[in-house]
């Protein structure tokens, strides 16, 4: 049986793999650094999903607006993101960005048991093709999940 829905998930459209990937995040999440400084995260920001692919970032004194979808191929989840706006006030770090080009950037995302979820570089490939994670830099936390 379990050969079998294995089966039936390869046969699926990307798309649809999308929404069972268990990660469709709505509303305000808390992402925390995992590097740590006295204890505490070296940077915390609130990333709000909205409505239509909308998306803002509270770092700092910056607030970012981006457009946003959520992917799964293969290698597994990414949030894609495109920079729209930014007020250009220090971030979480205390860096002033430079405006950024309205490209796409991906961020490889590892849904957690609790609602946690991993923020990660994106996977290697062991030499047979399995997909190998490592180096997770931070974790996003649904806010009414934060203690």
């Amino acid at each position: 049986m379990k050969i079998l829905t294995a089966l039936l998930l390869l046969a699926l459209p990307a798309t649809v793999l999308a929404q069972d990937a268990g990660f469709q995040p709505d509303g305000d999440w808390l992402f925390r650094t995992d590097a740590r400084q006295d204890g505490r995260p070296v940077c915390s920001e609130t990333w709000t999903f909205g409505e239509g692919g909308q998306m803002t970032v509270h770092s700092g004194q910056e607030v970012v607006e981006k457009q946003y979808r959520i992917e799964t191929d293969r290698d597994g989840t990414w949030i894609v993101t495109k920079t729209l706006s930014s007020n250009g006030k220090p971030d979480c770090m205390g860096d002033v960005s430079v405006p950024a080009p309205p490209v796409e950037r991906r961020t490889y995302v590892v849904p957690m048991n609790g609602g946690v979820v991993l923020t990660c570089p994106a996977p290697t490939r062991t030499p047979d093709g399995t997909p190998y994670i490592s180096g997770c830099y931070g974790r996003i936390t649904p806010m009414d999940q934060v203690g």
